[in-house]
């Protein structure tokens, strides 16, 4: 199957560093991932195609320094402005000529919602869970048909059923509804609350602060910790104004940080 000479070992290189490619960019080189045949879509890059894989096959099959070129290519760095006239000759980004937004896949949502939270368990190996609130990483999550995840399933993990090339990828009210609805996510939310606030006498502004950089890797605007700060303290007035109701309404801010797109997409 390796053999490049007079086996399938050419064909084997495209197929993984295509692979590869979809997972840094949301669509393959190839789109029909799972079909290089005369049905397949065509290459839209076929020489970078042929490129990478000769590479893949230089450097003893190893796939980090795959991921090493793609991720520090120019095509991956690019950022993700619409250019009119770009997107008149090519509206699906086939040719790459700005970065798409991406959202995360369902399992790094869930992981990522455990480690804001900071119940993440990062120990490795061991049994799988049926439990969705197991603080272990997604992928120890025992997959059972008859008792699949609803949150990994709302955002579109695979059922299980048959084999996929590319996941589906859908927006739908009930993945919002259910960021806002659910208790375990509103248990995360506090979570979250508790450690970037562990004190009430730590300052408001601060606190808001240090919950945008532990939930989305950056800090506030000026015009978003106004208008969050304006958002606690309204939410601490109707729940009675006191220091119980202080925390509460931080409880309600972090939870409204963890339900926005930026939490979800990367752009």
């Amino acid at each position: 199957m390796t053999d490049t000479e007079a086996g399938a070992g050419a064909l084997l290189a495209r197929v993984m560093v295509n692979r590869l490619w979809q997972r840094h960019f949301g669509r393959g080189l190839v789109a029909s991932v799972s079909d290089f045949g005369a049905r397949g879509d065509r290459p839209t890059h076929p020489e970078l195609l042929d490129w990478l894989a000769g590479e893949l096959i230089r450097n003893d099959w190893h796939l980090k320094s795959i991921h090493r070129l793609i991720l520090s290519s120019g095509a991956y760095m690019q950022g993700n402005d619409a250019v009119a006239k770009a997107a008149e000759v090519d509206p699906d980004n086939r040719l790459l000529w700005r970065r798409t937004s991406r959202r995360l896949e369902a399992e790094v949502i869930r992981d990522a919602l455990l480690f804001v939270s900071g119940r993440l368990d990062a120990r490795m190996y061991g049994k799988g869970s049926l439990d969705e609130k197991d603080p272990r990483r997604s992928v120890y999550l025992t997959m059972k048909r008859s008792r699949l995840i609803p949150l990994l399933q709302l955002f579109d993990a695979p059922d299980m059923m048959s084999s996929i090339g590319a996941r589906e990828e859908s927006t739908v009210a009930p993945q919002a509804l259910t960021m806002l609805n659910s208790p375990i996510i509103r248990g995360w939310a506090g979570d979250v609350a508790n450690r970037v606030r562990p004190d009430a006498r730590i300052e408001l502004a601060a606190s808001i602060n240090a919950a945008y950089q532990t939930a989305l890797g950056r800090s506030a605007e000026p015009s978003e910790l106004e208008g969050m700060t304006a958002f606690v303290k309204r939410q601490t007035r109707t729940r009675g104004g006191n220091a119980a109701a202080e925390a509460l309404a931080f409880h309600d801010f972090c939870h409204v940080l963890l339900c926005m797109n930026e939490f979800v997409y990367v752009d």
